[in-house]
């Protein structure tokens, strides 16, 4: 349930699920999709002892400033 809260609240993840969707994934697709960006992500950020930084990482979700 954790992904459905990222695709609505985070501007990352959403961007990320639309993109997906738009290129004819399946919503469930895409929603799993997230959810293994989200594990890579809470991974990294517990390897390397971080934390969440939006503008750091809207470049792993395809986010072009």
């Amino acid at each position: 349930m954790g992904v459905l809260t990222a695709i609505r609240f985070d501007e990352n993840f959403k961007t990320f699920f639309e993109r997906l969707k738009e290129k004819g994934k399946h919503t469930t697709a895409a929603q799993v999709a997230v959810m293994r960006k989200m594990i890579i992500i809470a991974y990294s950020l517990y390897k390397n002892d971080v934390e969440y930084d939006k503008e750091f990482y809207a470049k792993a979700c395809g986010i072009q400033e």
